[in-house]
């Protein structure tokens, strides 16, 4: 199989490669000290920036969460959702278009496994930023409240109204007969006897059922069972800047810097190339 000098010519080996580099190394170094200037610019430019998180535990009522996570999620991205006063508080105005670019701000992040979700708010302080997720952790926490409200009186009403049902039944047993029948009784009388006795054991059960009942509902209505949204741990806001990393900056700048000179290089080339090529087109030609 034979080779063709075209092929030959099209084919880059590593002399080229080194080559290429070596005249790049001029394009290299200034593109890299441009990019150095800019990116020092700009890090020294930008204003620091401090971030708060938190989680937050679903309200639980009677064992289960009043919402899930991704309900909520979804209902703080409505632009009604946040009042002016949370808003402010985070240094937001109040048209609706900051209002639905508020959530994505929070950065909300879900849990799978747990009624959890995690918030995180930026500010040019760490009290600011405290101050605004204490607005949002507010706001959440009253609509969580909200929809708590109805279920757990709901349950309350259910027990007054086994209590009720209790008291009638207790008063009722206390109206039975307690006479005692001996062994000389007639017919009648032990007949008597054995409905009491069979009235008294159905009201017994009644009484036990009702107490159960209650005892298990009452149950329900206190922590751990039912508890109102909280925070799963204290509001974490360090004292160092998230948005201030030198070292990426610096990396980011030289990587930034190579790239365009090796670019400049190879553009510089090709334009040469070209201009080759027509001056060679030319010549044919004339």
């Amino acid at each position: 199989m034979t080779t063709h000098p075209q092929q030959i010519d099209d084919e880059i080996s590593l002399i080229d490669i080194l080559l290429f580099l070596k005249a790049s190394v001029r394009n290299v170094i200034t593109s890299s000290i441009v990019c150095l200037l800019i990116g020092s610019a700009y890090y020294f430019a930008m204003p620091k920036m401090y971030e708060a998180t938190a989680t937050i535990q679903m309200a639980i009522v009677a064992g289960e969460a009043v919402e899930t996570p991704a309900v909520l999620l979804e209902k703080i991205k409505l632009p009604l959702f946040f009042s002016a006063t949370a808003l402010q508080a985070c240094g937001s105005d109040g048209d609706l278009s900051s209002h639905t670019k508020f959530a994505d701000k929070l950065k909300p992040t879900l849990n799978k496994s747990a009624p959890l979700i995690s918030l995180s708010a930026q500010a040019r302080s760490t009290q600011e930023a405290r101050i605004c997720l204490d607005a949002v952790i507010s706001e959440i926490q009253k609509s969580q409240n909200e929809l708590a409200k109805p279920v757990i009186e709901q349950k309350k009403q259910k027990i007054a109204q086994l209590s009720n049902q209790l008291k009638l039944a207790e008063d009722m047993a206390k109206s039975f007969p307690t006479t005692k029948y001996n062994n000389s009784a007639t017919e009648a009388q032990f007949s008597a006897r054995t409905l009491v006795m069979s009235h008294s054991l159905v009201i017994a059960t009644e009484i036990s059922d009702l107490r159960s009942k209650i005892n298990a509902l009452e149950n329900d209505l206190i922590p751990p069972r039912t508890q109102p949204p909280s925070l799963a741990a204290p509001i974490y806001a360090p004292e160092v800047s998230n948005n201030k990393r030198p070292m990426f900056t610096l990396g980011l700048s030289l990587a930034l810097g190579v790239f365009l000179g090796l670019l400049i290089t190879g553009a510089l080339r090709l334009v040469q190339e070209i201009r080759r090529q027509m001056q060679e087109a030319k010549a044919r030609l004339g």
